[in-house]
């Protein structure tokens, strides 16, 4: 069965936010739509609701965790690390770029 394109919309969201976590470190949920709103030159724009959804769609799976805590950014919320990969994540492995087969 073919993804629907929710399914893509979420993969596509969620994937956006691990790079940003990746790249910046703990942030929090605002601080993660910021930044994807920036760097996509506001062409991607995001509201607090999606954010989270994406986030507890990643805590649920492994893919970050989350806490309570003081960040540099407000003194008081909840900030999410991206988690290492799971053993068990079933997924392939990342191809090189420039590994990339022509069709």
């Amino acid at each position: 069965m073919p993804p629907s394109k929710l399914d893509l919309l979420q993969g596509t969201l969620d994937l956006m936010v691990l790079q940003t976590l990746t790249a910046m470190g703990s942030l929090h949920g605002y601080g993660i739509a910021r930044r994807i709103e920036q760097v996509s030159g506001n062409q991607v724009l995001l509201n607090q609701g999606t954010i989270y959804a994406s986030l507890v769609r990643l805590e649920q799976r492994g893919w970050i965790k989350s806490e309570w805590g003081n960040l540099r950014q407000q003194p008081q919320g909840k900030s999410s690390t991206p988690s290492p990969r799971p053993a068990d994540a079933n997924l392939p492995p990342t191809p090189a770029i420039g590994n990339a087969s022509r069709a």
